[in-house]
């Protein structure tokens, strides 16, 4: 077994590599070229996230494995090595602590002005007056995404003295109860929190979450953290609140472009920037150098996977067309939930009930993690176990009984005391469907951007939605109605052609007699 490590990691990695046996050569700095002439001699590709494992690469070689001594595999194709039947796995516990602790120290650094204060200090300036701070105890942090990262700031917030908040639509009250941590929807963190602190991953669903709407509801003296990826945060508008006071200031420790040249941010004053440290300390890449290195150990030798990044090539193939589809029903539930998930049922019917349908439940909550958790690699592998760390109970169940589909796949999520169901099926002449939405009859393609409205079913209704969407230029691309009564509650599902503004979604949930409205994004 021949192992390329492409990027330092930690000496203790290489020898616990070398002690298996394994030839390890260590050659960083590698452009495209240079790997794509020597990669086929090898049957592990080690990285952290200068070298590029592009799809070029991959199919140079004949990997096993691509390891990632880190959290983020953007550096790597994985779409390419899942072709390919290449495992990618990553090392995202390593540099949790350290991340952590960043959030924290730049917490003080806000609140003490101490990037100001030493700059004007080493000017030969001695302004107390003009550096005055604030206290961090009796404060309230509201942490958006309470993963590993977000978890571990609450116990070092908590132990500070300050009330912590969180919002994860993921996370059951229950699991907030454990870290004492009240679990609020986004707006009212927003309005709540003296600081607040960004823990997600960026995903469709979490790019700009945090943008000029979300900024405004914020107080003016709070200050925002980031220190997950760049993108969730808009840093437009984060500029135009920084230079109009609108909040008191704001760290960021990652950027949409990195590094951030030429960004109008650079230009502020109340604002801290990292150059992306959070997994920068001695321990931390000490700690993911081992963690990769015990992985690929783990897997040639004994086929366990651990924190895979990708499907594996070889998959049951009358199973396999169902996962992306099962995937989407997750998705849309977690979306029609939003808030403090505690259990999801997955139901089989049909010809499906005779497979093994273990897969079809890992996809499917994968669907539902994906869009909210810190784990943005999360798939089938780890799932079901992110899922329990999280305290949402997964049940599944089967039935030979599928009315006049072949096979169907029900999701019931129970959230925010309520329950949301959807049911999906493959059609031979349409390809995947969404059929049923909370006992609805529907025909909608599991696919782009939707706005799901429960409303009175009287007549005018359809108009004043169309009316308000047009007026503020969102396209229709089609549109269905499903009752189950004449004048009785309704359903009415819009495709819609772009995203749906977050101004406009509030528009249209003002108009009367509409009981809810629901962007949804598959």
């Amino acid at each position: 077994m021949k192992v390329l490590v492409a990027d330092e990691i930690s000496k203790s990695g290489v020898e616990l590599l070398k002690s298996q046996g394994y030839a390890v050569d260590v050659r960083t700095g590698l452009k495209e070229d240079d790997l794509v002439k020597i990669i086929k001699d090898y049957d592990v590709l080690l990285v952290r996230s200068a070298t590029k494992a592009t799809r070029k690469v991959i199919e140079a070689g004949r990997l096993k494995v691509i390891g990632r001594a880190g959290i983020g595999v953007d550096n790597i194709d994985v779409d390419a090595a899942t072709e390919r039947g290449v495992l990618v796995m990553n090392a995202p516990s390593g540099n949790v602590i350290s991340t952590a602790e960043l959030t924290i120290g730049l917490m003080f650094a806000l609140a003490r002005r101490i990037s100001q204060a030493d700059a004007s200090t080493k000017k030969g300036e001695w302004k107390r007056k003009e550096m005055k701070g604030a206290q961090i105890q009796g404060k309230t942090l509201g942490i958006v995404g309470l993963g590993r990262v977000g978890a571990e700031v609450a116990k070092r917030a908590a132990a500070l003295g300050m009330i912590v908040v969180a919002y994860d639509p993921l996370v059951s009250p229950e699991v907030g109860a454990k870290l004492h941590v009240r679990l609020l929807p986004l707006d009212r963190l927003l309005r709540d929190a003296d600081i607040v602190s960004v823990h997600t991953p960026l995903t469709p669903q979490t790019k700009d979450l945090i943008g000029k709407e979300e900024l405004a509801k914020m107080k003016k003296g709070a200050f925002l953290i980031n220190c997950a990826r760049g993108g969730v945060v808009n840093e437009d508008a984060l500029y135009e609140t920084l230079s109009e006071n609108g909040i008191a200031g704001a760290a960021l420790d990652v950027f949409t472009k990195e590094p951030p040249a030429g960004s109008k941010l650079l230009t502020l004053q109340n604002i801290v920037l990292t150059p992306h440290l959070g997994a920068t300390t001695i321990e931390a890449q000490e700690e993911v150098g081992s963690e990769i290195a015990e992985q690929v150990i783990a897997y040639v030798r004994d086929s366990s996977i651990r924190n895979a990044v990708n499907l594996p090539a070889k998959l049951d193939p009358e199973i396999a067309p169902y996962m992306p589809l099962a995937e989407k029903l997750g998705t849309m539930a977690c979306q029609l939930g939003m808030f403090s998930a505690s259990k999801v049922e997955v139901s089989c019917r049909g010809e499906l009930a005779h497979k093994d349908i273990r897969i079809i439940v890992a996809c499917v909550v994968t669907g539902l993690l994906r869009p909210m958790s810190e784990e943005f690699n999360v798939n089938y592998i780890n799932a079901l176990a992110t899922a329990r760390t999280r305290g949402i109970e997964v049940v599944s169940s089967t039935s030979d009984e599928s009315g006049r589909y072949k096979n169907l796949i029900s999701v019931e999520l129970k959230a925010n005391g309520g329950t949301v169901a959807v049911v999906g099926t493959l059609m031979s002449d349409k390809g995947a469907r969404i059929v049923e939405i909370d006992g609805n009859s529907v025909d909608i393609e599991p696919e782009g951007n939707f706005l799901l409205i429960g409303h009175s079913d009287k007549p005018g209704m359809i108009g004043k939605v169309g009316t308000v969407l047009g007026d503020n230029d969102v396209n229709i691309a089609s549109m269905e109605v499903a009752r189950k009564q004449v004048r009785g509650p309704a359903m009415m599902i819009l495709t819609l052609d772009d995203d749906l503004p977050p101004a406009v979604l509030e528009k249209v949930r003002r108009i009367p007699d509409l009981n809810s409205a629901i962007s949804i994004k598959l």
